[in-house]
Parts: C-alpha cells; structure tokens; sequence
C-alpha cells in the first residue's frame, strides 16, 4: 500500500503531530511507502518562487496520483480546516482513492469536521496506536459519527 500523507506543518504543533504520523505509518505493516510532502520540499528552490511553486504543486499532484491511500491530518490553520488537506482529499476521491482521515482534537471542542469531508472519507482515526495498525489491505470502512454541526441561521 502506497500512502500519501496530506497534513499541514505550518507551525511546531503541526510538524510534531505530522512527524508521529509519519512514524506510524512506518510501523504499520501494511504500508509499502509514505510520500509526506513536507519532506519534499526542495530546498535548493527560493520558497514561494514560480519555479518552487511549479515543482512543489506538481510532485504533489503526482504522489496523489501515485498512491493507493490518502491519509490526512485534520487540523486549523487560522479559523479555517488547512485548504492544502482539504484539496488533497478532494483531489484523492475524485480520483476514486482510499481516503482515512486523522484527527487528533477533539472534535466537538477543538476542531470541527466539515460535512463534505467526513462524508468523503473511508475510515476516520483519533488514535495514533490505530494509525499504526491499520489493515490498509482490508480497508474496513469506520464512519465519523461525531457530527453535531448545524447551519446557522442568518438574520436579515
């Protein structure tokens, strides 16, 4: 199983909670290979440059190609579900890939699953021990039971 790793890594948090998900997946002995992007990010390149921009999009949108699995870190950036993980997913269903989704906060409290994607995901995951042993080859599907969130009304 071919794993592609969509998460954000924008602060320390981030980068620490990517990194045990990047372990995990080692461990698991159902995956064959991990591409996480933020180990791809081509240093020798002037970040935010055309040519950065090009070669960065690119190697992604092949590695989402390429696998067998998109596993995505839920997480904020600002007020808003990172749109990098957000488009990763996206980009993966339409391309009729396994989608696990994992979330390390709380749900409910800290970090609100939106509808479009706990409806496109496979498998939801909140522990990094079931990260680890996951059956990537068996596929079994675990719904996101946890959504509460209805629309708010606006007043004219």
């Amino acid at each position: 199983m071919k794993i592609y790793l969509a998460s954000p890594f924008f602060d320390a948090e981030q980068v620490e909670r990517v990194k045990r998900v990047e372990a995990a997946l080692e461990k698991n002995p159902t995956v064959d290979e991990v591409f996480s992007p933020r180990l791809q990010q081509d240093d020798h390149l002037e970040h935010g440059s055309d040519e950065w921009r090009e070669t960065i999009y690119n190697n992604d949108i092949k590695h989402v190609e390429w696998c067998d699995a998109v596993v995505a870190v839920h997480d904020y950036v600002g007020e808003h579900v990172d749109p990098g993980t957000a488009f990763e997913i996206g980009y993966g269903k339409a391309l009729n890939k396994f989608i696990v989704l994992y979330q390390e906060k709380d749900p409910i409290e800290e970090a609100p699953v939106n509808l479009m994607l706990t409806d496109s995901l496979n498998a939801y995951l909140q522990s990094i021990d079931d990260l680890a042993t996951y059956d990537f080859n068996k596929k079994t599907p675990i719904r996101y039971e946890n959504y509460t969130h209805a629309p708010v009304a606006k007043e004219d």
